[in-house]
């Protein structure tokens, strides 16, 4: 297990970058699990039967995949380091040295799933970055980025310590660092070979999904006016703070709110704390309503 310690300097002079590269692996990751995450139901619903076809279809992929837990295959990919500067509309799979029945899935991956979807996740990845950016600037980095991930720790003194296997135990004492936002549930790191440059790819705060519609009026007589437009707003995972600035509520009433939908068994807590989601029974409620 290797530790890499960033100094202030390196957050200070840190970029960002859009990947549809690193967002197709993402996808590949949520299609392959065994396990989804519970509030990605009706996009696998969507995908899932087709991705399995072809990756049954594509029998040199399965094993890759199933030897290898979901948090970590990732990493093991030996993808490019994004470029900042590059067009985020693009899939540079070329640049990748991936064996080829990998190439292959993640190329299907993104033309029938990935790419039909990218406007919406690119306006929710763009958000997560913008959001990040300026709560680094107003309140410093371990609170535009507190959940890197359990193996990740923010000290002290406003260093981070991040940890991983592909981490060698030696390293430059100030990297250049890039970091990549991702639907993934987890994220990882990928080192360049100079270890000089280190990509940090981290969970979003958000799946990035269509925005929530407006609540039925049937939900509406039958929770209120303000819990009908919580639970529609569910549609994603989301924080109290998210829930406020969608709604118009405050935070108090938000928590309010939450705390009778959370007692109805219509929401439920993320294994990030402090972050929603609605459930099936909520899910159901909601199909039920006419229009």
């Amino acid at each position: 297990m290797g530790h890499w310690l960033v100094g202030t300097e390196s957050l200070t002079a840190c970029r960002f970058a859009l990947s549809p590269l690193v967002e197709t692996v993402a996808a590949v990751g949520v299609l392959a699990e065994i396990r989804p995450e519970p509030w990605r139901r009706g996009w696998l619903a969507d995908h899932q039967p087709a991705f399995r076809a072809r990756l049954a279809a594509t029998p040199q992929a399965a094993p890759w995949l199933t030897a290898r837990e979901p948090a970590d295959w990732p990493a093991a990919l030996p993808l490019p380091a994004p470029d900042p500067d590059a067009d985020p509309r693009l899939l540079d799979l070329p640049a990748a040295d991936l064996p080829p029945a990998l190439a292959e899935l993640l190329d299907w991956t993104w033309q029938h799933v990935v790419r039909p979807e990218w406007p919406a996740r690119l306006r929710t990845l763009r958000t997560d970055l913008t959001t990040r950016r300026e709560r680094a600037a107003r309140h410093g980095w371990p609170a535009a980025l507190p959940h890197l991930g359990p193996q990740h720790r923010w000290l002290p003194d406003g260093r981070l310590r991040l940890t991983a296997p592909a981490l060698p135990p030696h390293l430059p004492p100030a990297p250049e660092l890039l970091f990549v936002p991702t639907s993934a549930r987890h994220g990882w790191l990928r080192p360049d070979e100079s270890h000089t440059r280190l990509t940090v790819v981290y969970p979003t705060s958000a799946a990035p999904v269509p925005g929530p519609r407006t609540p039925p009026a049937s939900l509406g007589r039958l929770l209120g006016g303000a819990r009908a437009a919580l639970l529609t707003g569910l549609d994603r995972p989301r924080d109290t703070t998210q829930l406020a600035a969608l709604t118009g509520l405050g935070p108090a009433a938000v928590d309010d709110h939450l705390s009778v939908l959370l007692d109805a068994r219509l929401v439920a807590g993320t294994s990030t704390p402090g972050r929603y989601y609605r459930t099936a029974l909520a899910e159901a409620l909601l199909s039920a309503q006419p229009g």
